[in-house]
């Protein structure tokens, strides 16, 4: 870092502006901040890094998407045990090349972000770095004391089911890695670099289903679909088999797809980054839990079931491909190499 770094820190965390209430006792500016969680609420804490060359590329996000991204990736995560987000930390390490203005940048993207979702930045800290950017962000929620949704209670009968449509992100990182730059999109396709840049975290919808109490597992779709299912499988130590066809895929990334010969599905499964919200409900509630996702203009989507296990305690994923079940491999995103 430069030698004026404390005067840049303040400049990009001039909208932390330390105020107190709500809950914060001590806000930005101090050693640490101290907090109170609301009556009746726990705190749910998780923490996601964003790395330059392995999350992200400068030709596929500017600055401000990368802040973005790694505030609402955190506010997923709460949103997958069906809390809120309240506060964040952010920690920033920042190579030569990266400028002052981008850095700034970054933090339009976080404070966006927090502003979308009603998230107050409290604290972090900012190094510098031989080479890569690196974007750390903790998000601290809260939930309802013994409420939170986790994946290890899903149940033979039940049935799996996702928010939203899955596959719009890979599609989009495809379309922005083959493009010179964001102006060469073609119109018909910008939504798909859209959903890449500035995806949403489906807080309302894990909201709703706390509020039911039909859902026994859930998850958030940030390593792609297939991975999160085996996440839950095997948390819950039950078979899972999904329809393709019932798997929520939109028209457009459908077109672009067909425009380079590729199946959308892989991108469903394998792509990751949509940050919607996959689980497990009572097969006798599916229907008020659609009902209240469709009066708040959620698209809900049933894709397939939580069967007997062919060997016990065996978790496993299948398709249903013509009443054949065809094993769904464990793959998605790996941070460590490669997708496997």
């Amino acid at each position: 870092m430069a030698h004026d770094e404390f005067s840049l820190i303040r400049q990009w965390t001039s909208r932390s502006n330390g105020q107190e209430g709500d809950g914060l006792t001590v806000g930005l500016g101090d050693d640490a901040a101290v907090f109170t969680p609301a009556p009746e609420m726990e705190v749910v804490a998780c923490c996601d890094a964003m790395v330059e060359t392995i999350h992200f590329l400068k030709k596929t996000m500017n600055p401000s998407d990368i802040g973005y991204k790694a505030v609402m990736s955190n506010v997923s995560d709460v949103a997958a045990m069906g809390g809120y987000a309240r506060y964040a930390l952010v920690s920033i390490a920042v190579p030569p090349q990266w400028t002052p203005k981008e850095c700034q940048q970054i933090y339009d993207g976080i404070y966006h972000a927090c502003e979308l979702y009603g998230v107050r930045v409290i604290g972090g800290d900012t190094v510098s770095a031989p080479d890569a950017l690196h974007l750390s962000v903790t998000v601290l929620g809260e939930v309802e004391k013994g409420r939170a949704i986790r994946r290890s209670q899903a149940a033979v009968g039940q049935i799996v089911f996702v928010t939203g449509h899955v596959g719009s992100s890979a599609a989009g990182l495809h379309l922005l890695l083959q493009q010179q730059d964001a102006g060469s999109i073609p119109p018909e396709w910008r939504e798909l670099a859209c959903a890449h840049q500035r995806p949403q975290a489906q807080v309302m919808a894990g909201r709703l289903l706390l509020a039911s109490k039909a859902c026994s597992s859930l998850n958030d779709v940030s390593d792609g679909l297939a991975s999160e299912l085996w996440e839950i499988a095997e948390a819950s130590q039950v078979a899972i088999t999904v329809d393709p066809q019932q798997i929520p895929i939109r028209e457009d990334v459908r077109a672009y797809a067909s425009h380079i010969n590729k199946d959308p599905l892989d991108w469903a499964f394998y792509g990751g980054e949509d940050y919607q919200l996959v689980g497990t409900l009572e097969a006798s509630r599916v229907d008020e839990v659609a009902k209240q996702f469709a009066a708040n203009d959620i698209p809900f989507s049933v894709i397939g079931r939580v069967e007997a296990q062919a060997q016990a305690k065996v978790p496993s994923l299948s398709l249903l491909r013509e009443g054949v079940q065809i094993p769904l491999p464990k793959a998605g995103f790996n941070h460590f190499g490669q997708r496997g």
